[in-house]
């Protein structure tokens, strides 16, 4: 059998906000382990930011041969056609949900350039709180790591680290193979992300009990949005309704709605 086409790749930034914030590093591994990527970026808006994190600063950007957001975002297209032609690919991170798979996405959209329809994103995080649901202290990337692995000197926060042992987490539950589609999804700004598991939701728990209310899909999610005018306080109100009580888990539904709508839009 033909192996996918998967991209494990991890991003460091200058922030958390979703809409401003810009790639510092970025590293792309493909299935065979072999480093794709491994590239210094200046952020779009040139902001120097989070470096007590992973420890980029302008120096190290200078000293590493950083480019522009939009130089790395036709490199990336480039490397990914190169490799695999018009073939389907599936870029795999840690939160990508929640983070990665959005922020590569509004980079993209920033510098105007269009991603192909047919980069689908995998989330490993919620596979593995699905595999181990009693990993301690918590669910980062280091605990993960070294709850299979053991300790080891790692240097967390970098790109290139960071996504080497996500690569080793995935040879650890490869075989594991009906979950990845569950938690698979298209592009936000996509039509296509309508017809993504409702599952893929960054923050689903099977506990919503979404599919026994008919939202079996992100686009069931969307379209109740939309009904409601994008109105964050009437669509706030439509999930207590349906029990979702947790002010947490609401407004990250909230987040996802929005960043559909503001993606797939020309603003």
């Amino acid at each position: 059998m033909q192996s996918k086409n998967y991209i494990f790749y991890d991003l460091e930034t200058n922030g958390l906000d979703y809409y401003t914030t810009g790639i510092m590093q970025i590293t792309m591994i493909d299935i065979d382990g072999n480093i794709l990527l491994n590239q210094y970026v200046y952020p779009f808006d040139k902001r120097i930011d989070c470096t007590n994190i992973h420890g980029i600063d302008e120096e190290k950007l200078i000293s590493n041969n950083a480019i522009e957001t939009s130089d790395l975002c036709i490199l990336i297209k480039k490397i990914i056609r190169d490799k695999y032609n018009r073939e389907d690919i599936e870029l795999i991170a840690y939160n990508n949900f929640g983070y990665d798979q959005i922020i590569l996405e509004n980079n993209f959209k920033i510098c105007n350039i269009k991603i192909p329809n047919n980069w689908y994103f995998i989330d490993i995080y919620p596979i593995i709180k699905e595999l181990y649901p009693n990993i301690k202290p918590n669910y980062k990337l280091k605990s993960v790591y070294e709850f299979i692995y053991g300790n080891n000197n790692i240097n967390f926060h970098c790109s290139k680290e960071d996504t080497i042992c996500l690569y080793k987490i995935y040879k650890h539950i490869e075989s594991n193979k009906d979950i990845f589609n569950k938690y698979k999804r298209s592009l936000l700004q996509s039509d296509l992300i309508y017809h993504s598991p409702i599952s893929s939701l960054n923050g689903y728990n099977k506990y919503m009990y979404f599919e026994k209310k008919n939202i079996n899909s992100i686009g069931d999610m969307y379209t109740i949005f939309k009904n409601l005018n994008y109105d964050n306080d009437q669509f706030k109100l439509y999930l207590k309704n349906i029990g979702i009580y947790s002010d947490y888990y609401i407004n990250n539904i909230i987040k996802q709605m929005t960043m559909i709508n503001y993606l797939s839009n020309d603003n």
